[in-house]
This record gives C-alpha cells, structure tokens and sequence, in this order.
C-alpha cells in the first residue's frame, strides 16, 4: 500500500521547515515553487505532482526518521532520484520523442489537460459550495498572497491555521480521488 501523507506527516514537514508557522510556510511555498522549477526545466509535464511526491517523500522521512539538518538540500536529492525514477519509467516521454501513434505530443498533452480540468470542474460542483469556497480559496494567490489568504479564511471561519489546513488536505484527497476515478471514465 502506498504511503499517504497525514496531518500529523504534514506538520513535521513544516516544523523541520522552521518552528515559526509563519515562515514554515513561505519556506514550504518556496521550497515546491523551487522543485516544480527543477521538473519543468528537465522537461516533465507533470512538474508539479512530480515536486509534490517530493515533499511526501520528505514528509515520509522527518516522520520516520527524525529532523534534517538541511531539509531543502534533503528535497533536492529526493528530486533527483524522483527525476531519474521518471525517465526509467515507460509513461515518461520527453519533448524530444515523438509518438509513437503519429500524433502530435502537444495535441494528447492538451487533450489530457483538457480532460482533467473538465474533470476537476465537475468534482467540484460535487461539493458543497462552503467547501468548495474553502479548497478554492486555499490554492488562490502566489507566495505572500496565498499566506494572507490562508490567515483570512482562518479568522473567517473561526478556527485555527492548523484546522484549517487538515480540513484542505482532506478535501484535496476527496478532489483527487474524484479526479482519479473520472479520468478513468474518459
């Protein structure tokens, strides 16, 4: 069974980041908008879900092993092993290769692009518009941006950052699950 990242995973990731939330958070936002850089610049489409299997991986191992002296350095090596898996592994194709049905990369790029937000959008509609406001809302914004949006939501909604941030993982799981299962039926 594959390892799933857990509240408790999440939250020793950030603390090993730094003890202040605050910056916890920038540095974890800088830390993914880094490694979603390093994917995209080796040519992988799916830089980000690549640079977020990097910090479960991270996650994974502050939880099993205890706190890293450098975990961002950690993170690069994790991604380089990651990169490596990827070129190994017979769904990767860089933009280099061409296809072998004839079809333009770009053009089955775009219709997987496609299919998934069609996908992401009907998920969505599935939840309840305070949900659906709060997963929105989560994602919205870059760096500075996204962190007062986050602060906002929190004092909003009456809870602390931390309830606020389990309550967008586990609604980010149900999203992906449901994306999962509706990019199968296309």
């Amino acid at each position: 069974m594959k390892w799933q990242l857990t509240q408790t995973a999440f939250d020793g990731l950030l603390a090993a980041l730094d003890p202040d939330n605050h910056s916890a958070g920038e540095k974890y936002v800088r830390l993914r908008g880094n490694l979603v850089r390093f994917f995209e610049a080796r040519g992988f489409a799916a830089a980000g879900d690549a640079a977020d299997d990097v910090l479960n991986r991270l996650a994974r191992k502050i939880e099993n092993g205890g706190p890293l002296d450098n975990p961002a350095s950690y993170a690069l090596g994790i991604a380089r092993m990651v990169a490596l898996e990827l070129r190994k592994s017979p769904l990767h194709s860089s933009s280099d290769e061409i296809p072998e049905i004839g079809i333009p990369a770009r053009d089955a790029e775009l219709d997987e692009k496609e299919g998934k937000l069609k996908c992401l959008g009907e998920c969505l509609a599935e939840l309840q518009p305070e949900n659906r406001g709060i997963i929105v809302g989560y994602y919205k914004g870059e760096k500075r941006e996204k962190i007062e949006n986050r602060n906002q939501m929190a004092k909003n909604l009456g809870i602390p950052q931390n309830a606020l941030r389990s309550r967008a993982v586990r609604l980010r799981e149900k999203l992906e699950n449901c994306i999962t299962n509706c990019v199968r039926g296309l």
